[in-house]
C-alpha cells in the first residue's frame, strides 16, 4: 500500500485494487477496510449467512448438512434459458461446465418428454448431494472435471492449485489451513471449521451461475489477532475453472483496545475460454469483480 492508501485506510476509506497474474485466466483483486467491531462478530455473521450479510448478487443459496441430503437443494430449478442451452451442448463444446458424462445425461433426460426440465431439476439436486458427499470422503480427488470446451477436459482440482500456488498469505501466515485445503479431508487444524453450501449469484454483465463451495474458518494458535476465512469453489456452471476467496481480519494495532479491526479480501477467478472482441466478458468480468469487492467491503463496514 502506498502511504496515501494507509492514511484513507486510518481515516475509514476503502482501497480496493486489480492485481497482475501470470496467467492471463486468472483475475484477482485486493481490498482493505477498518471495521469497527470485533473479529468475533464478524466470523459469526459469515458463517451464519443471515440475510444481512448476503450481497445482492445472491439469488438463492443452501448450506450441505453432513452427510448431505436432497433437502439442501430442493429450491434448485432449471431456467427454460437453461434448456436452450443444454439441448446444444456437445463435449467440448458447451456453454454449461460439466463433464462428459453429465452433458449426455442432461441432453438425455431432456429429450425424454415434456417432463424433462422437472426430471433434470431433480436429478442435477441428487447429483449435488452425491458430489458433496464424495469431496468429504475423497477430497480433491472427487472433484469435477470440465468438459465444455475443447479437449482433455479441466480438472477444477488443478485451477484450484494453480490459484493457492499463486498466493503466497497462506503459506507465510497459516501455512497449515493451505495444507488443509490442499489435502482436505485430512490433516483439519485444531480449531477450524468448515461449510459446504451453494449458491446461485449473477455478476454485473454476466450469466447467472450455480457454485459449490466450502469455507473454512481458522485462527491460528501462533496469530492470536487474526483469523482467516478462505473459500475454495468446488464446482460452477459457467465461466469458472476455479476460485479462491482470501479473507483476514486482523486487530487493529493503530487504535485503542478494542477499536476494531482491518479486513481484507484477496479474491481469484480462474476463468475457462472467455470470448474478447465486441462482447470482452473477460473486461467485464474484471471491472464487476473490482465493483463487488468494493461494495462488499462498504457492506461490512456499515453493518
Amino acid at each position: 500500500l502506498s502511504a496515501e492508501q494507509t492514511a484513507a485506510l486510518a481515516r475509514g476509506e476503502r482501497t480496493v485494487q486489480l492485481l497482475a497474474s501470470k496467467d492471463g485466466r486468472v483475475t484477482a483483486a485486493f481490498g482493505m477496510v477498518a471495521i469497527k467491531g470485533t473479529r468475533k462478530a464478524f466470523i459469526a455473521r459469515l458463517t451464519s449467512f443471515a440475510p444481512s450479510a448476503r450481497s445482492p448478487e445472491l439469488r438463492s443459496f443452501g448450506v450441505f448438512k453432513t452427510p448431505a441430503t436432497p433437502v439442501s437443494v430442493g429450491t434448485f430449478t432449471v431456467s427454460a434459458n437453461d434448456v436452450s442451452s443444454l439441448r446444444k451442448c456437445r463435449t467440448g463444446k458447451c456453454e454449461f461446465k460439466l463433464p462428459a458424462a453429465e452433458i449426455a445425461r442432461a441432453k438425455a433426460i431432456l429429450e425424454s418428454g415434456a417432463a424433462g426440465p422437472a426430471t433434470l431439476a431433480g436429478y442435477a439436486q441428487r447429483r449435488a448431494v452425491a458430489y458433496v458427499n464424495a469431496y468429504r470422503e475423497r477430497g480433491n480427488a472427487a472433484m469435477v472435471v470440465y468438459d465444455d470446451y475443447g479437449k482433455g477436459g479441466v480438472r477444477a482440482s488443478d485451477a484450484f492449485a494453480a490459484l493457492l500456488a499463486a498466493s503466497s498469505y497462506l503459506a507465510q501466515n497459516a501455512p497449515t489451513l493451505r495444507q488443509y485445503l490442499q489435502q482436505y479431508p485430512r490433516n483439519r487444524p485444531a480449531g477450524a471449521s468448515d461449510i459446504i453450501y451453494w449458491s446461485v449469484e449473477a455478476m454485473k454483465g454476466l450469466h447467472p451461475t450455480v457454485t459449490i463451495n466450502q469455507l473454512v474458518v481458522f485462527s491460528p494458535p501462533n496469530r492470536p489477532h487474526m483469523t482467516v476465512a478462505v473459500t475454495k469453489q468446488l464446482f460452477a456452471d459457467h465461466y469458472f475453472e476455479g476460485m479462491l476467496d482470501e479473507r483476514i481480519a486482523v486487530d487493529r494495532a493503530d487504535a485503542p483496545t478494542g477499536g476494531g479491526f482491518y479486513l481484507m479480501v484477496l479474491r481469484q477467478y480462474r476463468f475457462d475460454n472467455l470470448p474478447g472482441g465486441i462482447l470482452d466478458i473477460r473486461g467485464r468480468a474484471r471491472s464487476a469483480l473490482h465493483d463487488r469487492v468494493d461494495a462488499e467491503l462498504r457492506r461490512m463496514q456499515k453493518q
